[in-house]
């Protein structure tokens, strides 16, 4: 949620130059990478609050917006989030947001938040640690190339979605000036855990590499990609984002038990799949992959718990908000 409060300034810039025609269909917004659907919904419709607020919509504008993510994503939780909101008519698209999602010329409003950093595959294995950011030589190149192969299908797939007019919010986990994405220390507990864990076999540690890389400002304002899809750069900005959770248990808020917790339930969220996947592609059974993930957590947690300070939770977000100006040819 932080890294969307963040977004804020930048969606309603955005919608202050969003300059489409009228239409006689309703109004098309698309959140690509919508996860759980909690944060989608935040900026939906903080979103619509500003359409109204700069008068981009009157009364009889009908709005209809896209929650995008993987066919695997948990949309039971989405739509149960929805269905209790019921403040807009939505629908949803299982399709990677590295594909068509949508039809030509149809989307005034697109937006994305902390989501392109997971690439379409995992270009390789990762010898010496789990995460890109840890990765040498061909191996770190492997990730750059991939992760540039990915933005440029991404953007040339939402220009050809995008109306003429239309506006694209782009967030994406960065790194500073200094190549830091500020996580260091929990990815690297990571690796840590996997290779303390005597269960893992030397293959299930090594396949054990996460399909994701944090691109830096330079990579994410990519001026003749931008010029070649017909989009105009409104406004570009590397923040540095905190959450929360930390200053909660600094202030008393909560204690060191909860922070933990809370701690790794928000790392394993979004770094577990790959550990499975390792562990199913070298033939374990789920009962043992199970047991391998909950020993996993365990050992993290305890972790966390023994430098608390080491996860205060530091992001840097590139902020994008792009416009498409003419047709593509």
């Amino acid at each position: 949620m932080a890294a969307i409060e963040s977004s804020l300034p930048f969606i309603r810039e955005a919608i202050n130059v969003l300059d489409i025609s009228p239409a006689s269909g309703p109004l098309i917004m698309a959140d690509f990478g919508s996860a759980h659907g909690l944060n989608s919904m935040f900026a939906m419709k903080k979103i619509i609050e500003y359409l109204q607020e700069f008068n981009k919509v009157d009364v009889k504008t009908q709005l209809l917006i896209v929650h995008n993510d993987l066919p695997t994503n948990d949309w039971k939780t989405v739509f149960e989030l929805l269905n209790r909101n019921n403040s807009y008519y939505s629908v949803a698209s299982g399709r990677s947001f590295y594909e068509s999602c949508l039809p030509s010329d149809s989307l005034s409003i697109g937006y994305s938040s902390n989501s392109i950093h997971w690439l379409s595959r995992k270009p390789c294995n990762i010898s010496n640690h789990c995460i890109a950011s840890f990765a040498q030589g061909d191996e770190l190149k492997a990730y750059q190339e991939q992760a540039r192969l990915d933005y440029t299908q991404f953007i040339k797939q939402r220009v050809r979605e995008l109306k003429v007019g239309g506006v694209f919010i782009l967030t994406n986990f960065s790194v500073n000036e200094q190549g830091l994405n500020g996580i260091e220390n929990s990815m690297n507990v990571l690796y840590q855990c996997a290779q303390s864990l005597s269960l893992l076999t030397p293959q299930e540690l090594l396949d054990y590499s996460i399909p994701m890389y944090n691109r830096s400002l330079n990579e994410c304002v990519d001026l003749q990609l931008f010029h070649q899809c017909s989009l105009t750069l409104i406004k570009s900005s590397l923040v540095e984002v905190k959450t929360p959770l930390y200053k909660q248990y600094t202030n008393g808020e909560i204690s060191l038990d909860e922070f933990a917790r809370t701690r790794t339930q928000t790392t394993r969220t979004y770094t577990e799949s790959p550990l499975r996947q390792a562990l199913e592609d070298n033939g374990r059974l789920k009962e043992e992959v199970d047991n391998i993930l909950t020993q996993f957590w365990t050992l993290y947690e305890q972790e966390v718990k023994k430098k608390p300070d080491d996860y205060k939770a530091i992001m840097y977000n590139t902020y994008l908000v792009l416009k498409k100006i003419k047709s593509e040819k």
